[in-house]
């Protein structure tokens, strides 16, 4: 038994450690897509996911918190590091919506509004705002897309959990 409770709090521990790792290569990861919004793809379904699978409740405040300590650690504007810490805040608290609890898959619709984080961090700067009726339609369609990866994660480790959310 005493095993079985050490396996659960090590795989309990490895999500949050893999999921602020994986966000910290992706603030430093640059792929030249040439799409506004394309970045949230990973780290967002990340995020979806943590929000998801992770317990207790909070986790992944706690994981995007980390995550923007640690982009800028690596030498990210802070003001762009934000991002990971204010959308899962937003996903935490819409967690805290019963139905949402009681559906996960609207979790996923939340992260499209949810990446408009990463859009904002634009306008903070300064630049880019002739072209923000663009760029927030493909934050919205990205961050639709992160929320369905991050929800499609939740439901292939359904198995593998005892607990709903």
């Amino acid at each position: 038994m005493a095993i079985a409770v050490r396996g659960a709090s090590a795989a309990r521990l490895a999500l949050p450690v893999v999921a602020v790792a994986a966000l910290a290569v992706e603030s430093e990861l640059r792929i030249p897509v040439g799409l506004p919004g394309h970045r949230g793809l990973l780290w967002l379904s990340v995020l979806v996911a943590v929000a998801l699978i992770a317990r207790p409740r909070g986790t992944a405040t706690a994981v995007g918190a980390a995550s923007s300590l640690v982009a800028i650690g690596l030498g990210t504007d802070p003001t762009t590091a934000l991002r990971y810490a204010a959308a899962a805040v937003l996903l935490d608290a819409a967690l805290s919506v019963p139905a949402v609890r009681r559906h996960p898959v609207l979790l996923a619709l939340v992260a499209a509004p949810v990446h408009l984080v990463a859009l904002a961090t634009t306008v903070l700067h300064g630049t880019g705002v002739a072209t923000l009726g663009d760029k927030a339609l493909f934050h919205l369609g990205f961050g639709l897309v992160a929320g369905i990866t991050g929800w499609g994660l939740w439901k292939l480790t359904a198995g593998r959990r005892k607990t709903d959310l």
